[in-house]
């Protein structure tokens, strides 16, 4: 009987060891990550609309940007390219259209054409238009980089938000 005794004991051992085990793993998956509040990353997709007098690649529906995984920290990117297609010098200026305000004053953004910075400031500016504008010769044709970021700072407020963003150019004559 002795040998059964020992037997037993070293199934319970076995069995208490495995249960914590498991216990542990559960625990160490459930975490949030990164230490940023909750699990869920936000979601921006920004998209630029044509008119007549611009040409605007890859124009709406096509995202200039696209990042379903954005965190404090981390920085989403983009490029399109706007041509002037009129005879006449314009200045541009792009706008947000944005289908929420659930990132508006939490979201940085940067648009930059002909390495100048025309924009740096939240998404909630942006939906007043870009201070400086991008003036384009006849015929003439710049890439505009488009940055956004929820700054490392920020430690909720952004989990599972998204938010599509659509960028309107206004142009008027250059002088």
């Amino acid at each position: 009987m002795a040998a059964t005794d020992f037997d037993d004991r070293i199934t319970r051992i076995a069995a208490v060891a495995l249960g914590a085990a498991i216990v542990l793993v559960v625990v160490l998956l459930a975490r949030p990550a990164g230490g940023h509040g909750g699990i869920l990353p936000a979601s921006l997709r920004v998209a630029a609309s044509q008119d007549g007098a611009l040409a605007v690649s890859p124009a709406a529906p096509k995202p200039v940007l696209e990042d379903a995984r954005l965190r404090p920290g981390s920085v989403a990117g983009g490029e399109l390219r706007l041509r002037n297609q009129t005879g006449e010098r314009l200045a541009v200026r792009l706008r947000a259209e944005p289908t929420s305000t659930a990132l508006d004053g939490i979201l940085r953004v940067r648009i930059e054409a002909g390495g100048k910075s025309v924009f740096d400031s939240t998404l909630q500016a942006l939906r007043q238009g870009t201070g400086d504008a991008i003036r384009l010769g006849p015929g003439r044709a710049t890439a505009v980089r488009v940055s956004a970021w929820i700054p490392a700072t920020e430690a909720t407020g952004y989990e599972g938000r998204h938010v599509d963003v659509l960028l309107v150019p206004e142009e008027g004559p250059a002088r």
